[in-house]
């Protein structure tokens, strides 16, 4: 028969371990096509399956499994499917049998004639017959598979197996040791509870299950499929935590635990005693909190490890939650003058111990005591309510009776914690009413502490517990909250000693704008405000409250359009000195941009534009119609901030607001005068907002050709420089973001066919290097012929040869608006990677082939610029070729390309430290040192600090035998580095000098 031959080749193919795949194939289409049958294959297998031999077994069941588990689902009718389970449940006692069994069963279950009887039977064969630990991993994944899967789809059966498979499940897992396996025999067990009675058994599961705590094991790095300890952990914490039976069980083991000398052992058991405390019963946990309380408190009174901190508060704090009555309790012995006799509720065993503290001489770790109250406090609200009415009264009493700074600080700590827990629970203010004159006096500024570095810590403590009466729901009135915030502000704005004062009140404002945006906008703007406005205000305190004020419009949204109107209403009048102009116009831009990337919102970005930008403009605008100065710094600051805005309205919005503007400012722009006074100073405000425009967004012209024509004769034509430029900025970034490329194509030659005529002046120069810009990005072949242009230039040594070289950074460099991601500009993937691969080839080309100096210095210029602005993927493609002309670029150039070259040679070091080995210290090292030296003017701080970063990384990535004779000069170098008049440059030095001084010590 075709099947007996299909399976006898199939046998031998698995003796052979050769690839079956084809057999299986074929035998899985001829069941499915009917032209054999599952019989006629079990038939065909008879003389495996009822074998003497085990493998002969092992191999019949192999071929059985494989073809179940490919076949389609209508290829299995209802009786193979009876039948394959009753063959399958009997031969479980053979262990041989048992991994192609599992897998076949698997394969059987996910059909739908698969009932529960015959889950039951599955299982009860695999829970009676099968060792599964004695079988390798994929077997043991294999049947936790198969009763997760039970449970899945057969949960009735399984539930009605109730004892014997709990026992038999506790059975299995006893002695696994595999991550992977674990974790899913730890995932099963929430399930199993959740569907069967395992009171019976509970002790047993738990036995087996909690051998394993705490789970430790190292986990594999760089295996995707490897089990994370997290996960595990976690997974285990489930497991343990799952059924209210386990409570008794595990609640005093993990109390033990929590004594462990390894804080991870210690976060363990308290995050799963936590955890628990939703499961267990609250009576287990009363029994046992005396130890507990004890234990977190010298865990945190110990203060060793943050992470255990955190556990054990978080722990205390869930327990008396669940603890915590839910009504108050009558006649409870808090709830008058704490009577301190015998316990009576577990609150007794926290209130007892900080009853003591606070009224003992001297408060000791006042920090923890706080903690620990604030954790049960803002466990409930009674509960709240309970510490609350044992801790006031004994620090208003003793706030009362005392002199003591230092006291009065520990004190006022500590009641911060407790009423931070109010805020937390949203207690009443009618709780705390009766209190309500003795809080406000505690908190009340003295003024007969004097504001020095002394006292600091208690002008902070004072102004959190303010911060806390603030948000205490509906504490303070109106008026009392308004002087409360004005005492923030003050101390926000006043000098201090210390500046942590400062900081701290900004800090407590900024989360005071979050949930009371309407009273900061009333009560503390006007005094920011105000003390901007004051004469002869110093230029660090308007740094400083200026951000203040841009931390808090960006921490709340309906603070934002209130501060900046402010500021810029301060602007506007007049009245700020120019350099306070600059830095709060900057200001006004950081925070416009902060807004902008935390939420679009169309309408109010409209808004914003009309109450902020548009007057910015109009005001200077109205500055230069009237020839008063206009510092270029300020004109830029309010482009940016025209920028940030305008490039986020949609395209309609700019439409709209583009037209008055070029109603305004377009003849100005074109215009032929030959000076930068006048509304042309405010042209690059009107060059950001065009630039900022959407790709999509229409500009109000009326042909696109002729408008971008005539700012090519304006650039190429005027002497004003500011209209130079912003002529070519708009006509880049019209040129970019123009999509189709026979109009593009169009465009361009309008702009290029006026510098015919031109010469070679700079602003040919300049508008060959912007029309590069614009194509170059968007991986336009004209551009590159404008690229070629400017290289031809260079080679020529052209009278603007170094200008055309310097250019090269306006083509890849950033720019503030024009042709940006941020504005809009059309970017393609691999336009670097182009530009990469097309210029610096001709640029090493050019270098060999010339003797003229300054022809290679230019030529160097231009591969600096190329390569500072290539990303370190495309750099490193062929860097071994560019590495020559980087050490010649670092003998001749100086400043920001000097400063280039030296980190993109510390890169190649960083990254493929064996390309410069033969050049480390025969030109490298000698070139480091020399670009260390503040006697050269090329050297400037960015160029210093880069040589002696390359200098700090070589002992890293180099062995002592290789540098090693450069290590005396390196050291005496450095040691005269240690003494820059700079001293960020001396930091860097004082680093490598210790890396070098330690070569070869490892």
């Amino acid at each position: 028969m075709e099947v007996q031959r299909l399976v006898d080749a199939y046998i031998i193919g698995l003796g052979d371990n050769t690839d079956n795949a084809e057999l299986r194939a074929t035998l899985v289409t001829q069941i499915s096509g009917g032209d054999i049958s599952l019989l006629d294959l079990v038939q065909a297998l008879g003389e495996y399956l009822a074998s003497e031999e085990a493998s002969r077994r092992s191999k019949g069941v192999n071929v059985l499994s494989d073809v179940l588990a490919d076949l389609p689902e209508e290829a299995i009718p209802a009786i193979a499917t009876s039948k394959l389970v009753q063959f399958f449940s009997a031969r479980l006692a053979d262990a041989t049998c048992v991994p192609h069994i599992l897998t076949a069963v698997l394969a059987l279950m996910q059909q739908p004639s698969f009932t529960g009887k015959f889950t039951t039977d599955i299982l009860g064969a695999l829970l009676r017959e099968v060792h599964v630990q004695s079988f390798q991993y994929s077997t043991r994944r294999a049947a936790y598979q198969l009763v997760d899967l039970a449970i899945q789809r057969h949960p009735e059966a399984v539930a009605k197996m109730g004892d014997d498979f709990v026992l038999g499940y506790a059975q299995v897992l006893d002695g696994e040791k595999d991550p992977r396996a674990l974790m899913l025999a730890f995932q099963i067990i929430p399930k199993i509870a959740a569907l069967v009675d395992i009171k019976n058994n509970a002790e047993d599961l738990f036995e087996v299950l909690f051998c394993y705590f705490p789970i430790t094991f190292k986990h594999r790095e760089g295996d995707p499929s490897a089990i994370s300890p997290e996960l595990l952990k976690a997974a285990l914490r489930s497991a343990i935590t799952c059924s209210p039976y386990f409570g008794d069980l595990a609640i005093k083991p993990l109390i033990e635990k929590t004594t462990a000398a390894a804080s991870s052992v210690k976060v363990d058991a308290l995050e799963t005693l936590a955890a628990g405390a939703h499961v267990y019963a609250p009576e287990l946990f009363k029994a046992e909190m005396e130890v507990l309380v004890e234990q977190i408190r010298e865990d945190v009174m110990m203060a060793a490890d943050d992470a255990v901190v955190n556990a054990a508060l978080g722990t205390l704090e869930t327990i008396y939650g669940v603890l915590s009555p839910p009504t108050p309790v009558p006649n409870d012995p808090f709830s008058e003058d704490a009577n301190m006799g015998d316990s009576s509720t577990p609150l007794d065993y926290v209130l007892k111990e900080a009853v003591f503290q606070l009224t003992a001489d001297e408060v000791k770790n006042p920090e923890q005591i706080g903690k620990i109250l604030r954790a049960v406090a803002r466990s409930s609200t009674y509960n709240c309510s309970v510490v609350s009415d044992a801790v006031l009264p004994i620090i208003v009493e003793r706030m009362s009776s005392t002199e003591v700074l230092t006291l009065r600080r520990e004190l006022m700590d500590i009641l911060n914690y407790v009423l931070s827990a109010s805020c937390d629970v949203e207690r009443k203010a009618e709780c705390l009413e009766a209190d309500k004159m003795n809080l406000l006096s505690i908190y009340r500024p003295e003024t007969s502490v004097p504001l020095d570095k002394e006292y600091s810590f208690l002008h902070i403590v004072r102004l959190k517990g303010i911060t806390l009466l603030i948000l205490l729901p509906s504490f303070l009135n109106e008026n009392e909250a308004a002087i409360a915030l004005q005492t923030l502000g003050r101390a926000a704005i006043e000098r201090n000693e210390d500046e942590n004062v400062n900081k701290e009140a900004t800090h407590l404002l900024i989360q005071l704008a979050q949930s009371r945006p309407e009273q900061i906008n009333s009560s503390v703007l006007p005094l920011f405000l105000a003390a901007l406005n004051e004469d002869m205000i110093a230029a660090h305190k308007v740094a400083r409250l200026l951000n203040a004020l841009g931390s808090i419009s960006v921490a709340a949204q309906d603070t934002l359009v209130p501060v900046l109107r402010g500021l810029v209403t301060l602007v506007t009048a007049g009245r700020m000195a120019s350099s306070h102009c600059l830095a709060t116009i900057e200001t006004i831009r950081k925070v416009l941009e902060a807004a902008m990337a935390a939420n679009a919102n169309s309408e109010r970005n409209t808004e914003l534009f009309a109450a902020i930008v548009s007057p910015l403009t109009e005001w200077i605008d109205g500055l230069a119609s009237a020839n008063q100065e206009v510092p270029p710094k300020l004109v830029v600051e309010v482009a940016r901030a025209m920028v940030a805005l305008f490039s986020k309205l949609e395209a309609a919005a700019q439409k709209q607001l583009l037209k008055p503007m070029f109603a305004k400012y377009e003849a100005e722009l074109l215009s032929s005068k030959q000076s930068d006074d006048g509304i042309c100073l405010v042209l690059p405000v009107f060059s950001a907002a065009v630039c900022a425009c959407r790709p999509e967004t229409q500009l109000p012209v009326e042909s696109l050709d002729r408008f971008v024509s005539s700012l090519a004769v304006s650039a190429l034509s005027s002497g004003s420089r500011i209209r130079r430029d912003v002529c070519l900025e708009i006509m880049a970034s019209t040129l970019n973001k123009t999509k189709d490329t026979k109009q593009r194509s169009t465009l361009t030659q309008a702009v290029l066919q006026h510098t015919d005529g031109a010469g070679q002046g700079v602003s040919v120069v300049l508008l060959y290097q912007w029309v590069a810009r614009a194509l170059v990005s968007c991986n336009d072949k004209s551009g590159y012929d404008c690229v070629r242009w400017l290289l031809d230039q260079i080679k020529q040594a052209s009278p603007h040869a170094a200008i055309a070289a310097e250019g090269f950074n306006i083509i890849l460099g950033e720019h503030d608006w024009a042709v940006t991601p941020s504005t809009h500009g059309v970017f393609k993937v691999l336009a670097k990677q182009r530009f990469y691969s097309t210029v610096v080839p001709e640029l090493t080309t050019g270098f060999q082939s010339t003797n003229d100096d300054s022809v290679k210095s230019n030529l160097l210029v231009v591969l600096t610029n190329a390569v500072r602005h290539m990303p370190k993927s495309v750099l490193m493609n062929g860097i071994e070729n560019v590495v020559p002309l980087l050490l010649s670029a670092i003998r001749l150039t100086g400043g920001n390309l000097k400063a280039a070259s030296i980190r993109t040679i510390t890169l190649v070091v960083l990254e493929t430290p064996e390309t410069l080995r033969d050049e480390i210290t025969t030109s490298i090292i000698p070139l480091a040192i020399a670009s260390t030296t503040q006697s050269n003017a090329a050297n400037t701080v960015d160029v210093r600090q880069a040589a002696l970063g390359a200098l700090s990384l070589i002992p890293e990535k180099y062995p002592y035998p290789v540098v090693h004779t450069a290590r005396k000069d390196v050291l005496r170098a450095l040691a005269g580095a240690r003494d820059d008049r700079k001293r960020l440059v001396r930091q860097d030095a004082v680093k490598a000098y210790n890396k070098w001084l330690n070569l070869g010590e490892d």
